[in-house]
This record gives C-alpha cells, structure tokens and sequence, in this order.
C-alpha cells in the first residue's frame, strides 16, 4: 500500500521547508518534505542571503521586511538562533535615475520602511573608500540584514523536524501523477499518496507541471557570484550591503575580510529570452574566467582599493526566472491538490518566510490568501504582469 501523509513537499530548500514549518504551526497533520539531494542543495544553500525593502512595489517592502524579521526572531520563537548582520543597504546610481529611486524611497517608507537619499559624503562615512562622482546619487536603508543561507536553510530544517516534520533527503521524486483526489508520488524506493503536494523545485518545476498540461512560463537562467578577498595588508574593509548601478554588481561582506559579490541580473534580464539558459543538472557549477574579470573590474569601479584584492571562490548556479520575475504562488486548476511555488527569479531566499507562511494558508483553507492573489500564474496569460523595480 502507498505510503499516505496529509502533506507531501517536494523540495528541501528554503520555500520547502519555511511551509513545513507553518503547515506544522496550523496543525495540518502529517507533513513530509522529500529533497533528492541534502537540505539546501540547490539555489537556497547558493543565495546572497541579503535581504531589504527598498523596491518599487509595496507589496513586495512588505514580504521582506517580514522575512527580515522572521529570521530575527528565530531564536526567540524557536531557539534556533542564526546571525543576523544589520549592515544596512547603500544604492549608488546614476542622477537619471533619480525620480526611479525618489519612487522607491516613497513605495518603501509607506510600508514602514526605513530608507532616505544621503549624499556623497554620507555615502563615504557608512562605506569608506566608495566610488563618487559628480553624477551619482545615493540611498540608504538602515535596517536592510544579510545572513549565510546555507546556515539560515539548516536552522529552518532542524525547527520543522522539532515540529514532527519529516525530513527525507537523498529522496529523487521520479514520477507525479494524479489519482482521483489524491495526487501519488513515486520515487526509487516507494510510492506515496496525499491530498496536498507542494512543489518547491525550482528551476527543476517546469518540467513537472508540463506532465499536467500546465505549462509555467518559466526559464531557467545561470547566474554567477564571487567572493572576493581583500588586498593584504589593506585596512579597508567592506562594511555595507552595497548596490551600484553603475558597475551592475551588488556586494555584501563575507566574514571579516572577503564580500560576495554578484550582477544585478535585472539590470539586463528584461525578458525571458535575455536569460542565459542553464541544464541545472548540466551546468557549471563555478563562475567563467571571463565572468571573474569582468567583475573584478566592476568590483574596482565601485571599491577602487579592490583592485589590488584577489577572488578567493566563486559558484554558479540556476535561477528560475518568470516574465515579470515576481514568484508564481498557486495550484493545479481542476480537483487535485497540487500546489506550486516558482519564478524567484533569484528573489527566492528572500521571501521564503513570507511565501511559507501564506502558501500554508492557501493550503490549509483552500482558499487564495490576499497577500498572493496578484502572484497567479493566470496574471501572464491575462496580461497582468506586475511592473515593479528592484533598484
């Protein structure tokens, strides 16, 4: 006989498991998560791990500052404490942009955000040795926190098995398929049946939901990211959360003396057929030479003391980006219930607290909570794409 449960996840990264952990807040009964390789594996153990409310979309202010707070407050609520780093956001652009980032400053500080123009000098003061220029304008939200995700992704595992989770990792779902009003899962070892599965796979849930005739409008796209050392001997360090339009990277600090770097993908990736398409069992897994290059030049433009800094490590790996590169947070039209959490869009680890805590609501009462509404997968085929900036 298959193996029966109230709710099945397919997915131990952070969407997976901050589900789990709501779902076992509501009492939901009997919650089991399959991840095939171990917690983390995938995008959530690979994330920047920052996370800041300065965006054009107040929705969106919203939902990050409840992840900030969330991850805050996880050893008061849980007794799994992680560190949290309050270094604040810097954004550095261009003059052109500054009705873009007034907007900004006016959507975030409505939703209680923190978050102001500064000039050059102040730009200096929160970030010694930054670039300026006489065209450069800057913002800072005080409040913005960065974490290790990895470390963050294990703690929410350890607090889900507390609440009578079960965790199976090395578990490959290998078939899906719907059988009635349940939906069965298969995988090398056993067959499983529940009223609910979740699917939290990522890059890897397209071609999932394909078998049920409901093709997602989701690509996936390779993104690169480094850690950069310091200069030796150099007394300068990387203090801040930093964002410069300019050089198209943003940077946070790694421990004392290294900073992870990134491109701010959206910068470019306007559409899905900007996307540099990834195999994410194919690709690899670490950062082109060319790709190093171009960012430590970018890295020297906007941490000029950097030049003389070296890459200690880099990775690489796959986002699932939608059209608009707002999630999808739905379920399979028709009886089933087959739920579904997509298109990050490299926003993923951010929002996990949030995207849990409403998606166990949407499954728990069958009903589509407020907060999600506009992150249908219909919105697309509608023509309701959400128009939003992330600055």
């Amino acid at each position: 006989m298959p193996l029966t449960c109230d709710v099945l996840i397919v997915g131990g990264g952070v969407t997976g498991l901050s589900t789990a952990l709501h779902l076992a807040l509501r009492k939901c009964g009997r919650v089991r998560v399959l991840e095939r390789h171990y917690v983390g594996a995938g995008q959530s153990g690979r994330a920047a791990g920052i996370i800041r409310s300065t965006v054009r979309h107040a929705g969106l202010s919203r939902w990050q500052a409840e992840s900030s707070g969330f991850f805050q407050k996880l050893d008061e609520q849980f007794g799994e404490g992680i560190p949290v780093h309050p270094a604040g956001y810097l954004l550095a652009t261009d003059q052109d942009h500054s009705a873009s980032v007034d907007d900004a400053i006016r959507v975030a500080t409505s939703t209680g955000c923190r978050v102001s123009r500064i000039d050059a000098r102040q730009a200096n003061e929160l970030q010694p040795g930054l670039r300026f220029d006489d065209r450069t304008i800057y913002a800072f939200e005080p409040g913005a926190v960065h974490l290790d995700p990895m470390e963050a992704t294990q703690a929410l595992a350890r607090v889900v098995r507390q609440l009578g989770v079960e965790i199976v990792e090395g578990c490959e779902v290998q078939r899906l398929e719907v059988a009635g009003s349940l939906v069965r899962v298969a995988t090398e070892t056993e067959t499983m049946e529940s009223p609910v599965v979740l699917l939290g796979t990522s890059c890897w849930l397209p071609s999932q939901m394909e078998r049920f005739g409901q093709p997602l409008p989701v690509r996936p796209h390779r993104a690169e990211m480094g850690f950069f050392q310091v200069p030796a001997r150099s007394d300068r360090r990387l203090q801040r959360i930093v964002s410069d339009a300019a050089s198209g990277i943003y940077l946070r600090p790694e421990g004392a003396d290294q900073m992870f770097v990134g491109w701010r993908e959206g910068d470019w990736v306007k559409s899905l057929e900007d996307c540099v398409q990834q195999d994410p069992d194919q690709g690899r897994q670490t950062a082109e030479f060319s790709t190093v290059r171009k960012m430590h030049q970018a890295l020297s433009t906007t941490l000029p003391w950097m030049r003389e800094g070296f890459v200690h490590r880099t990775f690489a790996c796959t986002y699932d980006y939608s059209p608009d590169g707002m999630p999808i947070l739905d379920r399979l039209e028709g009886p089933a219930g087959l739920y579904f959490a997509e298109g990050f869009s490299g926003g993923g680890f951010s929002l996990s607290p949030f995207v849990g805590r409403t998606m166990a609501e949407y499954i728990d009462t069958g009903r589509r909570p407020d907060d999600i509404v506009e992150l249908s997968w219909q919105r697309f085929r509608e023509g309701k794409t959400i128009q939003w900036s992330n600055n």
